[in-house]
């Protein structure tokens, strides 16, 4: 087992995550920790950093060395990002903090620290081609991605923090000022010839997050998840113009708004919103990936950080990370497939339904990590707030569902997630139609040993009969495929029947 701690010395905070990396490669964060030491502000007129803001950052630094010796941390990998990088006393820092630390810091480019935001982006998310936006106290790096391959890249030298000291935005904002700041934004990303291109935002950072978390209360959307949130640019804008209109002490009230970025929420979100507006983007993707996500990717894929397939490794690395029954699952998720194949003419679904199929038959009893007993909520709980990436929101909430439907339909809640979430009304009957697959599938496994090899499925107008193929005994198999028989009758209208061949 190896266990490695990221520090990221960052211009507003510094982040401290602890990563678990079991002998098969498989990962799971255990530590994810912050504090604001906004360094950015801690710089005198020249850019030096002053002696508070170096004790500051020293303090801060050294606290999470220690921590990481407690939690029996075997390597550390600790970066600065614009604040640092831009000071012309760095060194000092960086001699102090190895000093008291024996950690040595490394002052990342503008260039190393984009494509490190950019790794772990296109390692999280569904989209192969877009604008990502890393914004930062005192950078935002932008760039323009498609099929995965970065193909545009600046880095501009103003974040959240710098730009609220400049226009005077900590708090009750003058219209003078939001102007300036617009205008200001305005002329700079116009100068910017390739934004453009990329009409789909993804958003990195703090201010990201925190946008995202003030949308979820404000329409009381479900999942409470921040990674994937999808966001219309006149929400953005509706948020903005609600912030920018109220002092700190009543933005300090905003349900969802972090306490120690309340002060920087209308520069940040003003930044974000004109941005949308010059690439003409009707929504935001926020991504909960950062350049820590980059930097762990490069510790444990050196030659090439990018993954082949996002969804693909997640899925693996929660089933070899909790020690799941990988053949149990594939023999299941198979089956369901194949059931589904040879039924088209039944149920007249496609390969989005047939792929939603396939990721709940591999992640059917990922519950079990919290308990057998109500199995179906607890995977219903998991699939949800997994570490689950190469999902859109609506394919999340699909799968769980129907994965936590592998022993019988689980529906609880499920409209909640069609009035406050991504499903919609078609995807009830969805899930529906769909259970009754997977519930045989997994009866089909039933004993664990695959004694059941291969299906074949024959439509008349009244049955479907299921032709059960194997090379030993599946007396049990069957007995417990017939218990779904119920379900298949209430969806599909036919009666199953049920044989070994």
């Amino acid at each position: 087992m190896d266990r490695i701690g990221i520090i990221d010395l960052g211009s507003n905070s510094i982040r401290l995550v602890i990563i678990d990396i079991k002998e098969n490669g498989a990962h799971h964060q255990i530590e994810n920790l912050k504090e604001s030491v906004r360094l950015r502000s801690g710089t005198d007129a020249q850019g030096f950093l002053t002696k508070e803001g170096i004790n500051s950052a020293v303090e801060m630094v050294s606290l999470f060395v220690r921590f990481c010796h407690a939690r029996n941390v075997t390597h550390i990998i600790a970066v600065a990002t614009a604040a640092v990088r831009r000071a012309p006393n760095r060194a000092e820092l960086i001699e102090r903090i190895a000093k008291h630390t024996d950690v040595t810091i490394q002052v990342l480019s503008s260039e190393e620290e984009a494509y490190l935001g950019y790794v772990g982006l296109v390692n999280s998310v569904t989209n192969t081609s877009g604008l990502m936006a890393d914004l930062g106290g005192g950078a935002l790096k932008m760039i323009g991605f498609n099929d995965r391959l970065n193909q545009n890249s600046i880095t501009l030298d103003f974040g959240s923090v710098s730009l609220m000291e400049k226009y005077n935005l900590q708090d009750l904002a003058t219209p003078e000022n939001l102007h300036a700041l617009e205008q200001f934004l305005d002329e700079t990303f116009a100068k910017i010839s390739w934004l453009p291109n990329y009409p789909g935002l993804i958003g990195l950072g703090g201010t990201f997050r925190s946008l995202a978390r003030v949308y979820r209360h404000h329409v009381h959307y479900i999942p409470d998840v921040t990674h994937g949130i999808t966001i219309p640019t006149e929400a953005v804008e509706e948020i903005y113009t609600m912030l920018s209109g109220m002092d700190l002490k009543k933005r300090l009230q905003v349900p969802g708004l972090e306490q120690d970025r309340a002060d920087l929420s209308v520069t940040g979100i003003g930044i974000i919103y004109r941005l949308l507006k010059a690439i003409n983007g009707t929504e935001l993707t926020v991504s909960a990936s950062s350049l820590r996500d980059g930097l762990f990717y490069k510790h444990i894929y050196p030659r090439d950080p990018i993954l082949f397939n996002v969804l693909t490794h997640h899925i693996n690395n929660l089933i070899d990370y909790h020690n799941l029954d990988e053949s149990h699952l594939r023999r299941v998720s198979n089956l369901a497939v194949i059931l589904f194949d040879q039924l088209a003419p039944l149920h007249k679904f496609g390969s989005h339904e047939r792929r939603l199929l396939l990721i709940a038959g591999l992640l059917h009893e990922l519950g079990v990590v919290i308990s057998v007993e109500s199995l179906d909520k607890h995977t219903l709980y998991t699939v949800l707030n997994s570490p689950l990436l190469g999902l859109t929101h609506r394919e999340r909430v699909l799968a769980a569902f129907l994965a936590a439907s592998h022993d019988g339909l689980f529906q609880t809640n499920l409209q909640n997630y069609v009035d406050y979430g991504p499903i919609e009304p078609a995807d009830m009957e969805r899930i529906k139609k769909l259970a009754p697959l997977l519930q045989i599938a997994h009866s089909l496994d039933r004993s664990r040993t695959g004694v059941v090899t291969h299906l074949q499925a024959t439509l008349t107008h009244e049955v479907c009969e299921l032709k059960v193929f194997g090379t030993q005994k599946r007396d049990l198999e069957v007995r417990d495929a017939y218990r779904q028989g119920e379900a298949f009758r209430n969806e599909y209208g036919v009666e199953l029947k049920i044989v070994q061949g």
